[in-house]
């Protein structure tokens, strides 16, 4: 029993350092795109409820080391760029890349040699007729997502929102995709595009930072609790060879 009560202590120990670990990695990136436009902060947490169940685990295991996506509004910033582009509101811009569809609330656009408007990776920003063509000098797009150059409707932005926000994943450069088959593309209840602005990242700079203090001194709490457990492990086994 002293043994198996050794064991237990030792694996929750390991799985505290694996989660803090973990943690300081998502605070570290989080502190790293403070001013990356549209970025959203992600949070670590550990789920102690076994899949299918409401029991809880008393030492789960490393899989249960999860992260989730924080996707509150960022503070909008006035950039005067007509191609800069901020949701007011709920929703995502919708981007094609190479392997389909994506998401995200950076809004931060330009248009290519084929006068298409895409995002500063060249990938095509999607209006609700598909890729959107901007060949004229005055471009003004409306609060619901119109376009218009030189005074001709074009397009309107393809602005969508999902029932299960959680079933998005981070894929990089501000993107996301949709993990989830049945989470399907929905029209957001109310749409406010801001022509020349950007939302900014949702990162609380001073949060992340007091996070990331406890999160060290609970590292080393954990990694001493892992050898103070380990030492005395090894001369239980000891003693228990005579």
């Amino acid at each position: 029993m002293i043994l198996l009560a050794m064991m237990n202590v030792n694996m929750g120990a390991l799985v505290g350092r694996r989660y803090m670990e973990i943690k300081m990695d998502i605070l570290a990136n989080n502190i790293a795109n403070v001013y990356t436009p549209g970025y959203k902060n992600l949070r670590a947490f550990i789920n102690e409820k076994t899949e299918g169940s409401t029991k809880e685990r008393i030492f789960p295991g490393l899989e249960a080391i999860q992260s989730y996506v924080d996707f509150s509004l960022g503070p909008l910033i006035e950039t005067k760029n007509p191609l800069d582009l901020a949701i007011e509101t709920e929703g995502f811009f919708v981007i094609m890349t190479a392997n389909g569809r994506a998401y995200t609330r950076a809004g931060q656009f330009t248009i290519n040699a084929e006068k298409k408007l895409v995002t500063k990776e060249g990938m095509a920003v999607l209006g609700e007729g598909g890729e959107i063509r901007l060949d004229g000098s005055d471009i003004r797009i409306e609060s619901d997502g119109s376009i218009f150059v030189d005074g001709n409707f074009v397009d309107r932005l393809k602005i969508v929102d999902f029932e299960n926000r959680g079933a998005l994943i981070p894929a990089g450069r501000c993107l996301f995709l949709n993990s989830d088959i049945r989470n399907r593309e929905k029209a957001p209840e109310k749409i406010e595009v801001k022509q020349g602005y950007l939302e900014s990242s949702n990162v609380n700079i001073m949060r992340e930072l007091l996070e990331m203090i406890a999160t060290i001194r609970a590292y080393e709490a954990y990694t001493k609790m892992e050898e103070i457990s380990g030492e005395a492990k090894t001369k239980l086994l000891d003693s228990m060879r005579f």
